[in-house]
């Protein structure tokens, strides 16, 4: 099922809650003269509109759907397994594919969409994209029998370094791979 989907069902969703809480609040009993009621309705509105405002202005930075219309310009196949990640531009499916996918310098587009397919031979791993200046640019779950898609524009040339975002054992923190932006 799309993201976008996704999204609209949940707006959907939180319409129908938003709604349920208003009836509610409507045809609740009116205060006693003197009770604090008024101030906790005063509150709970408050609350709601910081809310609505703080979700209408950060809506819009989430990356997830900046480049899921355009087609990629490469696929790239990302294996994740205690304490490496295999790029390959074939799919990896094997554990032969994979020790060969080791290690392989992959090379991608500035400034053209990379799909990236991830995907875990044994446990949960994190996959971020690091740019060269170690700034975290993308992240997605690897996760073991299920492949999630990643697509990302490179704008900024260099070696990006992908890491391991989620603990997966005792050598968890030298889990990377590296690749080049041209």
């Amino acid at each position: 099922m799309p993201q976008s989907t996704i999204l609209l069902l949940f707006f959907l969703g939180s319409l129908v809650i938003a709604g349920v809480f208003w009836w509610v609040w409507r045809t609740s009993r009116q205060p006693a003269p003197g009770s604090v009621e008024p101030l906790r309705r005063w509150i709970f509105v408050g609350l709601l509109l910081f809310v609505g405002i703080f979700t209408a202005l950060t809506l819009w930075r989430m990356p997830y759907f900046l480049y899921a219309e355009e087609l990629p310009e490469r696929v790239i196949h990302v294996v994740s397994r205690q304490f490496a990640f295999a790029l390959s531009e074939r799919p990896i499916e094997t554990d032969a594919e994979y020790a060969a996918a080791l290690g392989q310098t992959v090379e991608l587009p500035l400034g053209k969409v990379v799909e990236f397919r991830v995907t875990s031979f044994d446990v949960n791993h994190g996959f971020a994209l690091y740019s060269p200046d170690g700034r975290i640019v993308a992240q997605v779950q690897a996760m073991p029998g299920y492949v999630n898609r990643l697509r990302w524009r490179f704008d900024q040339p260099g070696e990006y370094v992908a890491q391991c975002l989620e603990y997966c054992g005792a050598a968890h923190a030298n889990m990377q791979a590296r690749f080049v932006v041209r």
